[in-house]
């Protein structure tokens, strides 16, 4: 595998912002998105989530004109049932929450309780696999590969923790992981051959896991040496992505303030110091918890955004480079 190189800049993507969908469901506006002054921009390959609605690649140039990376979400340790790979007989009401039926393929796991639009699957399953990327060049990677983005940000990776310690004992198949360090391997390889795939067409692409920040020490407590396994994972990113990590609780937005002060150590000696940014994504509104929240992050070492909703459907603002070398000072 050829040595990981970031796309020029990206280490410099300073202030970054999240998007996914547009205010009340609308769907994503090109000129809106190319209007946003972020270094980085994080935003779904379609307009709407659906096939119909992918961005060209003159879109996609559009929007990443001036801009030093331009990331597309994608899932990879969920299905979601408003996608057009997803088959109405997987289930018995055609949606994610229903019951599985004979039809629905053994990759596809039990559904998310907090998130019932979608189902976790079995990501090292070759038929999720083929969903993902395929040689034939139609996956969700391999759309958004040929449409110009730089990067691919991975949601769900913290999958491998589901599988590995919470799933129940009577939802677990034969060939299903028996370990939080097995599920956390299988993860790796995942996101590795992700990322060779995609570097094919292009040799700088680089991918962003979001959570999962205890993936590279769950591979450390398994047996044997997988030295290996971890270089190509740290070849395969160009950062890793946060949620929640200093206001976190039951609430959508504006939780108390509760720095994860363990998680914040494993991401400075498993990242950080490794020269990987780490982006950190709070959802937060008001002046002084958001100055706060900066102030936090960047001292940690991160690189923060302060999301207004968990919805995604607007953009905050970019960090103020001024203050935030203030807040170095």
């Amino acid at each position: 595998m050829s040595a990981y190189r970031r796309a020029p800049a990206a280490p410099e993507a300073f202030n970054w912002g999240y998007q996914l969908q547009g205010k009340n469901g609308n769907p994503l506006d090109v000129d809106t998105l190319a209007a946003t002054p972020h270094d980085m921009l994080v935003i779904d390959s379609s307009r709407n989530g659906e096939n119909s609605g992918r961005f060209t690649a003159e879109e996609v140039a559009e929007i990443k004109a001036d801009r030093a990376v331009l990331a597309s979400y994608v899932s990879i340790g969920e299905a979601n049932d408003f996608r057009d790979y997803w088959d109405k007989d997987w289930t018995t009401n055609g949606k994610a929450n229903g019951r599985l039926t004979d039809e629905a393929p053994d990759w596809l796991g039990p559904v998310n309780p907090d998130w019932p639009e979608g189902r976790k699957v079995r990501y090292w399953d070759e038929g999720w696999r083929d969903i993902v990327f395929n040689d034939e060049g139609t996956g969700e990677l391999d759309n958004i590969v040929d449409k110009g983005f730089d990067a691919a940000y991975l949601d769900i990776v913290d999958a491998y923790y589901f599988w590995g310690a919470e799933v129940k004992k009577n939802q677990r198949e034969p060939g299903d992981p028996r370990s939080e360090s097995q599920a956390a391997i299988r993860m790796a390889d995942f996101i590795a051959d992700m990322a060779d795939h995609a570097r094919e067409t292009n040799e700088d692409f680089f991918l962003i896991p979001q959570n999962g920040a205890y993936i590279v020490d769950a591979i450390k407590d398994a047996k044997g040496d997988h030295s290996a396994l971890l270089e190509r994972f740290y070849g395969a990113i160009g950062g890793i992505a946060i949620e929640d990590l200093y206001y976190h609780g039951p609430r959508d937005e504006n939780n108390k303030l509760r720095p994860d002060e363990h998680q914040i150590r494993i991401l400075q000696r498993d990242f950080v110091d490794k020269g990987i940014p780490v982006y950190v994504v709070d959802y937060i509104t008001g002046d002084n918890r958001i100055d706060r929240f900066e102030r936090m992050a960047i001292r940690d070492g991160f690189i923060p955004y302060a999301a207004p909703d968990r919805d995604l459907d607007r953009m905050a603002g970019p960090l103020d480079s001024a203050a935030a070398a203030d807040f170095l000072m």
